[in-house]
């Protein structure tokens, strides 16, 4: 029955909220307070969770929602951006439905934008499923070397290459250490021809998340050179790989690889039960490939547009052309472009 249960918009920092959040084993860390805190004081977006409570009040379900407003996408309520999924977290799977009904009507209300949630939902009326991507991951809860034997040939060679080459692998937690990778992330970002991230968001994830022990970096060094990094993020039993640097003219070192599994052996190490690689356009198949050489499950990953119109499809030519620019233009248009536009497109 319904007819007790409400909707409501609450402080996603609130204690009552944390304490729900965290009382999810399979919980990670798009559902943790912090990091819907970096994305709302990074890019203005207004924070909230979306709950689901019962006659007492006591939250059944619920998923954290950013308020994104752009004069180039438009505004819709998202779960969440730049952010690969995040699954609505329900103390009995029946409320699942129960949450996407109430979702399905909110959306509708006059004053209401189209609400996005990175995570398919059960059908309403006004539910479209979008499938853009697939997800990775693999299982860590298992022996290391039962992890070893399920990559692909080519994975251990290429591990075993960059051991010849004398790649060193840093553990980072200090500011140093970010600096670093985003020098390399700036790199690689001209090199995709795709704007980077503003240097305040990563600031911020340093001081809310890698601070607070819930991430670290991985650089992949060579004579004390910075060859490749990798920033991850943790909690509960999710380690996430959720950015990867390199400069390319170093890569037949295979340096990437050497950090891809030493984060993996770290992982197992501390007892984390999931590698995620996140999130990859379905076609792009050579990074598809790739992923899952690491012995990772491919798995669909569909997202629910509430909406009383069906969502278009991109175009892409902005982007197109955004890409070409930046791949031919200085370093500075790159980060400028992310500066200006960034926010936009998550």
């Amino acid at each position: 029955m319904m007819n007790n249960k409400k909707l409501l918009q609450v402080d996603p920092s609130s204690n009552s909220w944390a304490k729900y959040v965290d009382s999810f084993s399979h919980s990670n860390i798009f559902h943790h307070p912090a990091w819907v805190s970096l994305l709302s004081e990074c890019y203005g977006y207004r924070a909230f969770a979306l709950t689901l409570v019962d006659g007492r009040d006591s939250v059944i379900a619920g998923l954290p929602m950013l308020d994104v407003n752009s004069f180039l996408t438009g505004r819709r309520w998202v779960s969440l951006p730049f952010t690969d999924y995040c699954q609505p977290l329900v103390s009995d799977p029946s409320e699942l439905g129960n949450l996407a009904e109430r979702i399905g009507k909110l959306s509708l209300e006059p004053k209401n934008p189209p609400i996005e949630i990175r995570w398919q939902l059960p059908g309403t009326p006004n539910n479209h499923s979008v499938s853009h991507f697939v997800q990775h991951t693999v299982n860590l809860d298992q022996d290391i070397e039962l992890i070893s034997k399920s990559l692909h040939r080519t994975q251990r060679q290429n591990i075993k290459t960059a051991e010849k080459n004398g790649i060193e692998i840093i553990h980072g937690e200090n500011l140093e250490h970010l600096v670093t990778f985003f020098k390399l992330h700036c790199l690689t970002r001209q090199r995709q021809g795709v704007p980077v991230q503003p240097w305040r968001f990563f600031k911020l994830l340093f001081e809310k998340i890698i601070k607070q022990g819930n991430g670290f970096i991985l650089l992949a060094n060579k004579d004390g050179h910075s060859l490749a990094a990798g920033l991850f993020l943790n909690w509960h039993q999710t380690l996430c790989y959720k950015y990867a640097a390199s400069d390319d003219k170093d890569q037949d070192l295979r340096p990437n690889h050497l950090l891809t599994w030493s984060a993996m052996n770290w992982g197992s190490e501390h007892g984390f039960k999931v590698f995620d690689f996140g999130r990859t356009e379905i076609e792009n198949e050579g990074l598809r490939t790739f992923k899952c050489r690491w012995g990772a499950q491919e798995t669909p990953l569909n997202y629910s547009v509430f909406s009383s119109k069906a969502p278009k499809p991109s175009s892409g030519k902005m982007m197109s052309t955004m890409n070409r620019i930046i791949k031919n233009s200085p370093m500075w248009v790159c980060q400028m472009a992310g500066e200006l536009f960034y926010k936009h497109f998550g």
